[in-house]
């Protein structure tokens, strides 16, 4: 499907950039036009913020990582869709009807791009799978489900479903039209070579439970299996392969369920999970804001997408020496994110579907509500690493507690554990307090990289800048003024040459629909230029500068074309010649004079 201009211009004019990009990040205001925030885009992670929305422009960039576009692109970047997809998610956002496609099924199914049939093969895999959890021969996989007590209704949510055999899959959907070359893009199947040198493709989940992995558009984007019983040499859980459509640190799984929730109920908090299992466990037990990685390190990626559905994270993790170290290197990631993070803490060997089979939902809400701060976590998992009994002990445990504390922001938090580490060591919180100021005191702070010299901005990129802001922005002062003829650089000669073009065809302009006339560093600069008038626009002396700026562009004009005159003057031999650029020479320095005292 494509999408004609009049539909992607009524789809930019109803998501405002700055609204869109809003969800994804905290932006800050600066100006009239521009707002500021740590780049939110995947695979750029930032403490000082370098990332730019331009609302008059409606377009974004990042000066760190370079990227930059208008709300489809960021769209496009953030949810790893395709332009198409894009745009209806934008569409769907906006409650913009789609526009009617009147192509015939065939040419439908001739332009269909990779993506819809990946997706399309997604999901009625995902259908054939469930079709055999409830056909009558997945009975080993009911068994399973009924001894992890999940009922109909919770497999039913999650779309659990039954891979019976190798060959079932791939036979299946070769018959709705799909090709072995798609099924293994997608990672439903691999090709296996066989002793006699023919290939062919099998189900790369064959025998296990299936559970899907759904993203926050409802689309499912990969599957995990399940072993229904330990085998040797076989995984317990295996993930179908990182595709075009799943992207592993980039998923949360569940995530679906939690936009659903949140949608309809509203939600404060996540609880954040190691497991599949896990995650269905704890939903089924009543707590439907639960997620889980999967089965990597937390990143960045993920902790912006918790960041989008609530403030606070609930990390409820294994409670074995594997998973504890687990929560402390996801703890700073999302805390950098500025996320509120709260550790739960699990009885030693249990994970949270253990917590809930034995003791029940309402004793791991307790243990919810028992959680600790990001900081404690970290000096309770640091106190198990020594015996405080021994002298030694105690006192390396004291150094690498302080040194946790230190970092700490707010000077009454900083009190209180120091409070409770004196009470634990047997140390008075004075001395206590005299160690942390040594530590604070006597860390070397990293060497600041020196600023970058930039060359100071000529007079008339300045002048450049505001006389075309105004022009932009439609000003009445600055309807027919012209810039022919004035020394600017190509950027901002390719920017004038567009609004004459406009003047001349008599259409009003918009600074939004220019901003995709530039790219890269031209991109930069024009954004440079909407933002000329942030300090001007509605002053005083608003007129009087846009003349003294166009005035500038002419002096500067006649000054460059005057040294160059006197330059061809020096080096002229010929009496006639030298009369003529003396006249020229003469009437440029007359005109000079002029502009300047105006």
């Amino acid at each position: 499907m494509a999408f004609d201009e009049k539909f992607i211009s009524e789809l930019k004019a109803k998501n405002d950039i700055v609204d869109v990009v809003g969800k994804y990040c905290v932006l800050q205001k600066r100006g009239n036009v521009n707002y500021w925030a740590c780049c939110p885009l995947p695979g750029h992670s930032e403490k000082t913020p370098s990332f730019t929305v331009n609302s008059a422009g409606q377009f974004f960039k990042c000066f760190g990582c370079g990227r930059g576009g208008d709300v489809i692109t960021f769209v496009e970047t953030m949810e790893n869709l395709d332009y198409v997809g894009a745009g209806k998610y934008l569409a769907e956002r906006a409650g913009l009807a789609l526009p009617d496609d009147d192509r015939d099924v065939k040419q439908i199914a001739k332009d269909r791009s990779d993506r819809e049939r990946m997706l399309s093969l997604m999901k009625t895999t995902a259908l054939f799978y469930v079709d055999n959890l409830r056909n009558g021969q997945a009975d080993a996989h009911r068994e399973y489900l009924k001894s992890r007590q999940i009922d109909r209704k919770v497999a039913t949510a999650f779309g659990l479903g039954a891979s019976l055999d190798m060959f079932s899959l791939p036979n299946y959907l070769k018959s709705k039209g799909f090709t072995e070359e798609e099924m293994i893009k997608c990672g439903v199947c691999q090709l296996k070579q066989k002793d006699d040198g023919k290939s062919f493709v099998y189900d790369s989940l064959c025998g296990r439970l299936i559970i899907p992995i759904i993203n926050n558009l409802g689309n499912v984007i990969a599957f995990g299996g399940r072993l229904l019983e330990k085998k040797p040499n076989f995984a317990k859980y295996k993930n179908t392969k990182e595709t075009e459509l799943f992207i592993k640190n980039r998923t949360l799984y569940n995530i679906n369920n939690l936009k659903k929730e949140k949608n309809l109920h509203g939600i404060s908090s996540i609880i954040m999970v190691e497991g599949y299992m896990d995650v269905i466990s704890v939903y089924a037990g009543g707590f439907r804001n639960v997620v889980a990685s999967m089965g990597t390190s937390l990143t960045v990626e993920q902790a912006r997408m918790l960041k989008r559905y609530a403030d606070t994270v609930f990390i409820s993790y294994d409670g074995d020496g594997a998973g504890q170290k687990a929560t402390v290197r996801g703890l700073d990631i999302l805390a950098n994110e500025g996320l509120t993070v709260r550790v739960v803490r699990l009885p030693e060997g249990l994970d949270p579907d253990d917590v809930i089979k034995k003791f029940g939902a309402e004793a791991y809400g307790n243990l919810l509500k028992q959680s600790i701060p990001l900081v404690d976590f970290k000096l309770y998992n640091l106190k198990k690493e020594y015996d405080l009994r021994d002298t030694v002990g105690r006192r390396k445990y004291i150094e690498e507690a302080l040194k946790v504390i230190a970092k700490v922001d707010l000077s009454s938090e900083k009190e209180d554990l120091l409070r409770k580490l004196g009470k634990t060591t047997g140390t008075t919180y004075e001395s206590l307090s005299r160690d942390l100021y040594k530590i604070e005191g006597g860390e070397q702070k990293p060497t600041e990289p020196a600023a970058e010299q930039k060359t100071p901005e000529t007079r008339d990129a300045t002048a450049a800048r505001f006389a075309l802001c105004a022009m932009l922005f439609n000003k009445p002062y600055s309807v027919g003024v012209s810039l022919d003829g004035f020394d600017m650089s190509p950027v901002h000669r390719k920017l004038w040459d567009i609004l004459a073009s406009y003047r001349e065809a008599g259409k009003e302009v918009f600074p939004s629909e220019l901003s995709g006339e530039f790219a890269g560093d031209e991109l930069v600069e024009y954004n440079a230029v909407l933002s000329a008038g942030d300090s001007v626009f509605g002053t005083r002396g608003e007129i009087r500068y846009f003349i003294d700026c166009v005035n500038s562009l002419k002096k500067e004009t006649l000054e460059n074309e005057l040294k160059e005159l006197n330059a061809i003057f020096a080096g002229e031999t010929d009496t006639e010649k030298r009369k003529q650029l003396l006249l020229a020479i003469s009437d440029l320095t007359a005109k000079l004079s002029s502009v300047s005292r105006r």
